[in-house]
């Protein structure tokens, strides 16, 4: 009889692990699509200018470039910090359009009958990154058309009501 309660005990012992390890990911993830949307977020006034200047070639730079505003890895801490843990690592990726975070959990397995299970943090690792959804068209007076996902778009900033939604351009999603 004690060895099948104790068959059970560490049978919870390992659910609780799962749980853990589960929550690293889950702020892992939450974390790098926080940095690459802090990265999206940033490019937000100079492609506001662009639209409203007309400039089609810095419009065009910026779908393809966004590049790193140094300050999405703040964005990390504070998605990591909600979901308890903590930043081990924020890297910019190789193509330089995402972040990859690195977490472990602030907290532990907690105590069981498994030795050693008390001091046990969970980590984790997650790739995210902003892809341009959009290309551009023509340019009519103040209007600029895109192509996004295969389907025209034109903008017109200078109408009234118009609000920048740089989700329309961008997506931000995880990596593998």
């Amino acid at each position: 009889m004690s060895a099948l309660f104790f068959l059970a005990f560490a049978f919870f012992a390992v659910g609780q692990a799962a749980v853990v390890r589960n929550s690293a990911q889950t702020a892992a993830d939450s974390a790098a699509l926080a940095a690459a949307r802090a990265d999206r977020d940033a490019a937000h006034d100079a492609f506001l200018a662009a639209l409203t200047s007309g400039d089609l070639v810095k419009l065009g730079y910026l779908l393809a470039n966004l590049g790193h505003d140094g300050q999405s890895c703040g964005a990390a801490d504070t998605y990591a910090a909600e979901n308890e843990a903590k930043v081990d690592g924020c890297d910019p990726t190789s193509s330089g359009l995402g972040y990859t975070v690195s977490v472990t959990t602030l907290g532990t397995v907690g105590t069981s009958v498994i030795d050693g299970t008390e001091t046990k943090h969970a980590t984790a690792t997650a790739t995210a990154v902003v892809e341009p959804r959009c290309g551009l068209g023509d340019k009519d007076g103040n209007a600029i058309g895109f192509i996004c996902n295969g389907d025209h778009v034109t903008v017109d900033p200078t109408a009234g009501g118009f609000v920048l939604d740089l989700s329309i351009f961008y997506t931000v999603h995880l990596s593998k």
